[in-house]
Order: structure tokens, then sequence, then C-alpha cells
């Protein structure tokens, strides 16, 4: 799943749609249950989408739904979604991890944040909180089964730990590897590392509305800390872990085009002291918010440092934990500038400019531009994907414009497994399947 296919799973195939793109009928895999022991069928699929829609349930991503007008059950295995409008984004919204297809008995009867039940290869066991989560195989899915029993996944916070684990054969696959420790793990003898490019953006976002400090508002100001941050020096020091690009729309997502390179404010360090002297902007207090992550951290000491260097005398770390950034950064009037990321796990630009820069979206940069409001719905707002690509070059080109974004890097994938584990893959989002994984001994 990448923007550009996608392999059908619950389905039998991608959506038929009518010629007006206005009727979409989609056929589901038979003989399929949920770890409850409840039929997955067509009133799972319009009882879960119909939720999604639902303002009073506060999906976190209703705008997955957005487009769907009704959800009529044809029978058992058909159900045809009747839509508002064409929608071009369709196949990756219900192809996203939030577009998931729950258990009506369970969803009635239980907390399924605390325990999930879904239709997958294995079944939820336990979850200890900042701890582990536990699962088994599901013996009785529909698919083909791994030859993996049980699995564990644990949550360590220290990066030396996990790869510890690693080489003492306690673990035997790691998610993730921080590119300084990415040496020590190639010299495991029993483990091997995978890397490759992936679709997630790290981005400075600069509030243009809702900021602690107003002076946000000057696009003066936002262009002297665009001009100060030399971005290519940060991927330099990721030792080929990374990839810069100017766009906000990445190189492996739907609607890059090579022409978004021009756009934006490239690194310019005398320009930005002159537009700090001319704007009296040194001794601004500007708050900059970020996840205290030790990669997150590093970055932040270095755009601060850029911005030093500029003139900025005054910019002051607010490194949180994840749950309080989460919060802390969809409040009003908590921060001026902040660090971002996003994985796009569906490799769509509309799915990419909509939540994180759109009015309709959680748009924590509090941006507001109604022409690229319009520009991100027309980008959903069609089939012709030409037309689409149109839209969300304009989209791209007028945020940066704007500088209201900074791009900062596309990150690559970089994760490691024990040799006994074969078939080891991730997908540009960063999403792996264990159900794919084979242990050899």
């Amino acid at each position: 799943m990448d923007g550009s296919g996608y392999v059908p799973l619950l389905a039998t195939a991608e959506p038929a749609c009518s010629t007006d793109g206005l009727t979409c009928t989609i056929t589901l895999q038979k003989n399929v249950k949920f770890h409850d022991g409840t039929p997955f069928n067509a009133a799972a699929v319009k009882y879960t989408l119909e939720k999604i829609k639902d303002p009073a349930y506060g999906s976190a991503r209703a705008s997955i739904a957005a487009s769907i007008n009704s959800i009529t059950v044809i029978d058992d295995y058909t159900v045809e979604l009747a839509l508002k409008y064409p929608d071009g984004v369709l196949l990756a919204k219900l192809a996203h991890t939030n577009s998931a297809i729950v258990s009506p008995t369970a969803e009635a009867s239980s907390d399924l944040m605390v325990s999930p039940v879904g239709t997958g290869p294995f079944k939820f066991v336990s979850y200890v909180s900042v701890s582990e989560v536990k699962l088994t195989r599901n013996e009785d899915y529909w698919g083909e089964k791994t030859n993996i029993k049980d699995v564990t996944m644990t949550i360590v916070k220290e990066d030396a730990t996990a790869i510890s684990r690693l080489e003492t054969g306690e673990a035997d696959f790691l998610a993730a590897v921080p590119v300084a420790q990415v040496d020590r793990v190639k010299a495991i003898s029993t483990a091997e590392v995978y890397t490759k490019e992936g679709g997630a953006i790290t981005y400075l976002g600069i509030r243009t509305t809702s900021s602690i400090n107003e002076v946000t508002k000057d696009k003066n100001l936002r262009l002297a800390i665009a001009y100060a941050i030399n971005r290519q020096a940060w991927v330099d020091s990721l030792d080929g872990y990374a990839v810069f690009s100017n766009s906000v729309i990445g190189p492996k997502i739907f609607g890059y085009t090579a022409k978004a390179e021009e756009f934006g404010f490239a690194y310019d360090l005398e320009k930005a002291k002159s537009m700090v002297v001319e704007g009296g902007f040194a001794d601004e207090k500007l708050v900059f918010t970020f996840s205290n992550t030790s990669m997150n951290t590093t970055l932040a000491e270095l755009v601060q440092s850029n911005l030093k260097e500029a003139g900025f005398t005054n910019v002051v770390l607010n490194p949180l934990e994840f749950a309080t950034y989460l919060t802390e950064t969809n409040t009003e009037n908590t921060f001026d500038i902040g660090l971002f990321a996003w994985s796009n796990v569906t490799g769509d630009g509309s799915e990419l400019l909509e939540p994180n820069f759109s009015t309709t979206g959680t748009n924590r940069i509090r941006y507001v531009n109604a022409d690229f409001d319009a520009l991100v719905q027309q980008s959903k707002k069609t089939l012709d994907k030409a037309a689409r690509i149109t839209a969300l070059e304009a989209a791209n080109k007028m945020i940066l414009e704007d500088v209201a974004v900074v791009p900062l890097y596309n990150s690559f994938l970089i994760y490691a497994a024990s040799k006994k584990v074969l078939h080891v893959e991730m997908d540009p989002g960063g999403i792996f399947y264990v159900n794919d994984f084979v242990v050899t001994e």
C-alpha cells in the first residue's frame, strides 16, 4: 500500500464504481469470522462505516467516511456505497488502518481499545500499559497462516536496551533502528539490517493563528525562519539514511512532482540575518514544541542553533512526552513553532494535506487559507489522476509560499531482524505484517 497500488484483503477486489463515480460496490470475502466468532459480513462493514461517519461517535478520522452518503447491504457479502461526490481518495481511505472493520458484537459489549477484536491472523491476548502487547495465532484465520505461534511486542524506551535484546536473542525484530545505532546493529552477526526510502516527512510547522506570540502572523518572520534552517546539513548528518525535498508532498507520495523542488525557500543565512534585523525579530520569544525522542531533541537543538545564528535570541525549546505533545499541539495558543512528522500510510497526497493543514482536518499548526482548502477538496473530488495531481501541486506550492510549513527531511526506514526470521518487509508508510514473516528455527 503506497498510493500507487493496493491489495484487497477482506474484499475480493477493488470497489466497482459507476461511470459517474457516485456508486461503488464492494464484494467481500466469504467464510471470515471475527476473533469473537461474529461473522464478518456486509452488516459489519455498514456498522463500522456508519460509526466513523457519526459525529456523536467522535472518530479521530471521520474524514475517511466524509464522502459516503449512505451504506446499503445488498446481501451478506456485498455492500454498496452511495457517494456525495466522485472520491479519488476512496480506495486509499478504505485501505487505511483507521478503516479497520470491527465486530458489532464486540464493540457493543466491550472497549475495543482495551480488548481489540479483528479478523486478522493474530488474536489479542493481553496488554500491559507502557510495557508489552501479547498476541497468539488465529487458528481460524481465513487466509494463509504463519508459522509463528505467539508474538510479544515489547515497548522499550531506551534504544541501547532494545539493541541488546536483539544481540542476546531475546528479541527477533526491531521496528526502528536509530541512525546513530546502525553500525552497532550491523555488527551483530546473527542479525540483518534493512533500509529503504520511506514515505514519512518531518517538518517544521509555524502557527499563523492561535500561537502564543502573534508575531508568527508576520510572513517576514516566517521567511526568516525558513531561510535560517540548514536542512541539508541535517540530512548529511544522517549518513545517507534520509533525503531532502523542498516539497511537503514527498517523492514517495502520490501528488509529488519534480516541479515542487522549485517551491519554498532555500537556506540563505545572510538573508535570514537581514530579515531578523529589518523586522526587529531578534528578541521575540518563540516557543518551540516537539516530542522528546532522542532524534527529535537533536534536531530541535540544531534548528534552535540555526535560528540563533540568524539572530533569533529567544527560541525556547519545549520538549514533551508524546501523549502530552499530542494534546498540547492540538490546543490553542500553546506554541509558536513545532516539530511534526507524518508517516502517510496511504501514500496519498490528499491524505497528507487535509489532516495536517486543512481546516477540515486536525490542522495542529492552525493554518487557515480558504484557497488552500479548496485545492485540497479539488484533489479529492475527482477520479481523474492528472487533475488530482494538478490540484495537489498547487496546494503544495501555496502552503510552502505562505511559509506555514518548512520541510526538513524525508526519512528512511531502518529496521532489523534476527537472521532466522525471513520475508521481513515494511511498506513505505512503515507498516509491517508479522503474518508475512517466516521463522526458520
